[in-house]
C-alpha cells in the first residue's frame, strides 16, 4: 500500500488559529470600549453622589442657627424651606414668613451650588422635595439629580440619583 503525503494541512491549521485568535481580539476590543463607556458613566454616577452630599452639609450648616440659641442670640423661629428653591435658574426668593429671614444666605448657596452642578455634570437639573417633621419645623429632604449620560447609548439618556 502506497502512503498518500498530505501537504497544507499547517497552512489550514494555522488559518484556523488566526481566525480564532483574531475572533477574541475583537471580542475583548468590545470589551474594553463597553469598560471605558461604564467607566465615564460611574464617574458622572459619583460626581452626583458628591454634590448630592455637599448639598446636605450646605442645608445642615445653614440650619444649624435654628438648632441652636444662646441667651444673647436667640434661635430664629423656623429653618428656611430649600424645597421652594427653582432650579432654573437657581432661586430661593420665595422663603415665606420667618423662614425669610436667611433668604439672602439660601439663595446665594444655591446659585453656588447650582453652578457647581451644572458644570460638572452634562445636562444636570434637580428637585428638591421637602416634608415636614411632625414634632419640629425642620425639613427633610429628597435631592434627584438628573443629567444626560449621551456615552452609553446613540441617543441622549437622562440618569437620576436620589439622595435622602
Amino acid at each position: 500500500m502506497k502512503m498518500k503525503r498530505q501537504s497544507g494541512v499547517s497552512l489550514l491549521e494555522v488559518m484556523v488559529a488566526m481566525f480564532i485568535l483574531g475572533f477574541g481580539l475583537l471580542g475583548l476590543s468590545a470589551t474594553q470600549s463597553k469598560n471605558i463607556t461604564m467607566n465615564q458613566s460611574v464617574f458622572y454616577r459619583s460626581i452626583a453622589v458628591d454634590l448630592g452630599n455637599d448639598l446636605g452639609d450646605r442645608i445642615r450648616a445653614i440650619r444649624t442657627p435654628y438648632m441652636v440659641s444662646t441667651g444673647a442670640n436667640p434661635a430664629p423661629a423656623k429653618p428656611p424651606d430649600f424645597s421652594k428653591c427653582s432650579p432654573t435658574p437657581a432661586s430661593c426668593a420665595n422663603q415665606d414668613g420667618d423662614r425669610a429671614s436667611y433668604q439672602a444666605l439660601v439663595n446665594s448657596e444655591m446659585i453656588e451650588w447650582n453652578g457647581i452642578l451644572t458644570s460638572q455634570l452634562p445636562g444636570a437639573s434637580f428637585t428638591l422635595a421637602s416634608t415636614a417633621s411632625s414634632s419640629t419645623d425642620y425639613f427633610r429632604y429628597v435631592l434627584t439629580i438628573t443629567w444626560l449620560d449621551n456615552r452609553k447609548e446613540a441617543s441622549n439618556t437622562s440618569y437620576s440619583v436620589v439622595i435622602e
